[in-house]
């Protein structure tokens, strides 16, 4: 109640702002596009490989072109996903080192101490021992979200390198590496499957009181109220901000 009280005070006055507000750079949301189509393919490609043995698939991979069309379009649609990685940590640097911004604090992604204390506010609020905490321009589930997501993909990267070339990699290490290699890159991908399913869609995209979709990753704007009630810790930041500059 408090919270919603300060911010229906926050919203009186901030009529005059506008309605939306930039939330995403045009390129992250182009990013966010490419990973997505990719890896639904990536998906749905690698799961009719390992499940071949089935009337099903094995019709689906037909209508695919084959086995071997089936595994190139896995390939490719990895190499593309990964360039869409590796576009996005230089973007990190040129974030960093050219416009000179933190990769801690506020705004990063990076996790904090305030996080942890935002995750035992939350829990206390659930549990109506106290209110919500005030969430900055990322929550320490969106970071959680993110992280998993990074980090996962690059094992998936590295066993994908490993069962691409398995000659080379033979060169370097036991060839039984090759079969860990391929449990690995299975198992993660159903791993992630099951979290971008229902974890992020839920937490980030298919959130119940915005029907039908989440857009801002694809509009990249964010309405005022939202930014206010999702927000918050943000939103008052940016406020007391601009009131010194007035």
């Amino acid at each position: 109640m408090e919270i919603d009280q300060k911010l229906q005070a926050a919203n009186q006055s901030t009529n005059d702002q506008p309605a939306n507000y930039q939330r995403f750079h045009v390129l992250h949301r182009i990013l966010h596009i490419i990973i997505i189509f990719n890896f639904t393919l990536l998906a749905i490609t690698g799961f009719l490989l390992h499940f071949s043995e089935f009337e099903c698939t094995r019709f689906v991979i037909l209508l695919i072109g084959g086995a071997g069309a089936a595994g190139w379009l896995h390939r490719f649609c990895a190499t593309l996903l990964y360039i869409g990685i590796v576009i996005h940590v230089f973007w990190l640097f040129y974030y960093k080192i050219v416009l000179n911004q933190k990769l801690f604090g506020q705004d990063s992604i990076v996790p904090g101490k305030k996080d942890f204390k935002d995750l035992y506010q939350n829990l206390r609020y659930v549990f109506k021992k106290g209110t919500p905490p005030l969430f900055d321009r990322f929550t320490y589930l969106q970071k959680l979200d993110y992280w998993a997501v990074m980090l996962g993909m690059q094992s998936m990267g590295i066993t994908g390198l490993m069962l691409c070339f398995p000659e080379f990699f033979t060169g370097l290490f036991p060839g039984y590496y090759i079969n860990i290699a391929g449990h690995f890159h299975f198992h993660e991908a159903v791993l992630a499957v099951m979290y971008i399913g229902i974890i992020h869609m839920s937490d980030t995209h298919l959130v119940p009181d915005i029907f039908p979709l989440e857009k801002t990753i694809f509009t990249g704007e964010i309405s005022k109220i939202r930014f206010m009630e999702d927000h918050p810790g943000e939103w008052r930041r940016k406020q007391r901000i601009k009131d010194k500059t007035i």
